[in-house]
């Protein structure tokens, strides 16, 4: 008769990594104790978070924008690039647009504000893991902050153009999206399951050119349908 599997061998694998030593104490508690993963390692810095990826190959990595050695967006983008299965969720302090923005072009699919780490970190993790994405209503602002003091007349004309090539569904769907909603949200809010909504957001995606809920929220606001800030 063989063993039971451990009670955590079907939780996602997790490294956490900030350089601020009890932000990393605190998260790899929290994880553990809301069974939301099973963190395998940790890391101090971005440098540190390649090596510790590569050895244990994480299924999720919780990483911070601004860290010594090599930052959060290199960080992801080299991990990204020897793992390319694993989610990268951004931590994010107050005023790191410009970093924030570079974790988006480096691939990364969920955004948390460090504030509200310990309320949404398991929600975040479960949506990266389900392939959805998931982007704090205050990350999304601090994202469309940044890219609405970028963007010119031009960029909201393709914006516009390409988000009037969307169904009134999903406009809906888009415009919920660049409000910081999950699935599930968006979901209660339409009356539509989440496997629907997940279809719609493939097509709005599509439609839009957007490879992650975060650009998807980007065109949404530059076209005139995101949340005032």
């Amino acid at each position: 008769m063989t063993d039971a599997a451990p009670a955590h061998a079907d939780l996602p694998r997790v490294l956490v990594v900030d350089d601020d030593p009890i932000v990393r104490q605190s998260v790899t508690m929290l994880i553990g104790s809301r069974g939301a993963g099973q963190v395998v390692a940790d890391a101090a810095d971005g440098a540190a978070a390649v090596d510790e990826a590569r050895r244990h190959r994480p299924d999720v990595v919780l990483m911070d924008v601004r860290m010594p050695q090599l930052s959060g967006p290199d960080a992801t983008a080299e991990i990204l690039r020897i793992l390319p299965e694993t989610r990268i969720i951004a931590m994010t302090s107050l005023g790191t647009e410009e970093a924030l923005t570079r974790m988006v072009e480096a691939g990364a699919l969920g955004f948390l504000v460090k504030d509200r780490v310990f309320d949404e970190a398991q929600q975040a993790i479960a949506a990266v893991m389900r392939g959805d994405g998931f982007t704090s209503p205050r990350a999304t602002a601090q994202l469309l902050r940044r890219y609405a003091e970028a963007a010119g007349d031009g960029a909201r004309r393709e914006a516009a153009e390409r988000f009037a090539r969307l169904t009134d569904r999903e406009r809906e769907v888009a415009t919920l999206v660049a409000a910081g909603a999950s699935n599930p949200e968006i979901a209660q809010r339409l009356f539509l399951s989440v496997a629907t909504v997940k279809t719609h957001l493939d097509q709005v995606r599509a439609k839009l050119g957007a490879e992650n809920r975060a650009h998807v929220a980007i065109v949404a606001d530059r076209a005139g349908f995101g949340p005032r800030l």
